[in-house]
């Protein structure tokens, strides 16, 4: 339990650092950024405890909101995600699986990994942009923001669990 809570604690101050000093200042054809941070909630084990997810993805919401000046926004849509996460992962995974299995491209295959990242990046980005913009007006806009930050993310998360699965 504890070696869990560490390890969610690095993966925590490795994607924050990550998020805030770099991917913040990336905005592909002004509109695609790459959200790093989501991955924080792909790669909680499965059988975690629900509130201790729930904490985690609030407090890198929290952290997020506090550095990009969207108060709420993140926070919102991490929870949101962390709250969705285990029922997508019952739903890709067989169910005689690990109790205790971390989602990544080397435990569930790539095309399974694929779907879930996929999933769950876009249903964040639906969530972030359509708080952080609060119109409808700007339909355009709103659309290039969740393909563009969607098709960043999971391309940067998929790549990240690429090389993982080379190194093990």
């Amino acid at each position: 339990m504890y070696s869990e809570q560490f390890r969610l604690f690095l993966i925590f101050l490795v994607l924050a650092v990550l998020q805030v000093f770099i991917a913040n200042h990336i905005h592909l054809f002004h509109f695609a950024t790459p959200l790093c941070y989501v991955y924080l909630t792909l790669v909680m084990r499965r059988g975690a405890l629900r509130w201790a997810m729930l904490v985690w993805a609030f407090a890198m919401g929290l952290l997020m909101d506090t550095f990009n000046n969207t108060p709420g926004v993140a926070s919102g849509a991490m929870t949101l995600i962390a709250l969705i996460q285990p029922y997508l992962l019952e739903r890709m995974l067989v169910k005689e699986g690990e109790e205790d299995l971390i989602p990544s491209v080397a435990t569930m295959g790539m095309k399974p990994f694929v779907y879930y990242t996929l999933t769950l990046v876009g249903l964040y980005c639906v969530v972030f942009y359509t708080l952080e913009l609060f119109s409808f007006f700007n339909h355009t806009m709103w659309l290039e923001c969740v393909l563009g930050s969607t098709a960043l993310t999971s391309l940067l998360i998929i790549v990240v669990e690429g090389v993982r699965k080379k190194k093990s």
